[in-house]
């Protein structure tokens, strides 16, 4: 059990770092990079450069370019946060929480989704599929095997009422036992009693 989450773990934290790296990307690229102690991250746009052509052969506005990678940003981000959230219960919860888990997953595949579809769609519109286009279908395509994973190392409910009513035969069954042998009991202490009066 302790290798299953230690794998789910590691699995999780690669998928968080993949979609917030990607998120940085599209929020930080079209602006030119960002400066973070004396370093230019970001600020090759070699990953968006067929986005954005894409969009302006569409014939998109800035504004409208900048709200499509802030959409997909938010999604990525969305989807990085569900993620550790699915992590943090699967891995650290009890099977309460492990079985909450899945959800939350399910809801990160859901962004992600939403994300590679946006992408799709600009891409194919404008002619021009890239980098981007790819990093996102493979994000979708590693949170549905995610999720796939938890679905099958999660308990199943009919699991649990499968146990509950095998617990419950089993009480009748030493219920009945039980009265058996009192009744054979009281039986016995009734002839010992005749027994003794004759």
């Amino acid at each position: 059990m302790i290798s299953s989450r230690l794998f789910f773990a590691s699995m999780m934290l690669f998928w968080i770092s993949f979609l917030s790296l990607l998120a940085l990307v599209v929020i930080y690229a079209p602006q030119g990079g960002v400066e973070l102690a004396g370093l230019t991250l970001f600020a090759n746009t070699g990953l968006i450069d067929a986005t954005t052509a894409a969009m302006q052969g569409i014939g998109f506005s800035l504004i409208a370019q900048s709200v499509v990678f802030g959409l997909l940003g938010g999604l990525n981000v969305a989807a990085a946060g569900l993620v550790l959230f699915a992590m943090m219960f699967y891995v650290l919860g009890q099977e309460r929480e492990q079985r909450e888990a899945l959800p939350l997953a399910e809801g990160a595949a859901a962004c992600t989704a939403a994300a590679a579809a946006l992408t799709v769609a600009v891409t194919f519109a404008g002619g021009q599929t890239g980098a981007l286009m790819v990093l996102e279908l493979v994000a979708l395509g590693g949170l549905l095997l995610t999720v796939m994973s938890l679905t099958q190392s999660a308990i199943e409910p009919g699991d649990a009422e499968s146990e509950g009513e095998g617990i419950k035969e089993l009480d009748d069954v030493i219920a009945d036992h039980a009265a058996n042998h009192a009744a054979f009991s009281a039986q016995l202490a009734s002839l010992s009693r005749r027994g003794a009066n004759t």
